[in-house]
């Protein structure tokens, strides 16, 4: 479908395999890029597991590209809708989630080239760090330290 052989990306990123949950009023995300810092290019498998709102993906084929008119899109992401696009390309959103409105979706990232120089790495894990998953997550793969049990 992409034209180019993909492999998984690699389990250590935390974009791998994510759930994105929608319950509150409002709950979104702006428009955006998926910035890739992998050598090659990056693209995203994303599938509906929850629809009970009003909320879409919208997306503007074409963006900043000469000689083309931009599409507008606003897709609903039902259950088992399935949704494969190349994010470093694709300006996409998800609008904002009606109050009493519930949706999930799963997406699942694969690569052409799954090698990252060194800057990049840390460029990438600061990122996610700060804008998605936290420090604990994105540097100590989201272990806990062990407590110690408490004498009673």
């Amino acid at each position: 479908m992409t034209g180019r052989p993909l492999q998984p990306c690699p389990a250590s990123d935390p974009h791998a395999c994510a759930l994105y949950f929608y319950t509150e009023p409002g709950d979104h995300i702006g428009f955006h890029y998926d910035t890739s810092y992998y050598r090659g290019e990056r693209f995203t498998v994303l599938v509906g597991l929850i629809e009970q709102s009003s909320s879409r993906l919208a997306c503007q084929l074409y963006r900043n590209v000469a000689g083309r008119e931009p599409v507008d899109l606003d897709l609903k992401t039902d259950p088992g809708t399935l949704v494969l696009f190349n994010g470093d390309k694709l300006w996409h959103s998800i609008t904002p989630l009606g109050a009493g409105e519930e949706r999930v979706s799963l997406t699942l990232e694969y690569v052409t080239d799954p090698s990252m120089p060194v800057l990049r790495r840390f460029v990438s894990n600061m990122k996610d760090a700060i804008a998605y998953f936290g420090l604990r997550t994105v540097f100590l793969g989201g272990r806990r330290q062990a407590r110690t049990p408490r004498p009673d």
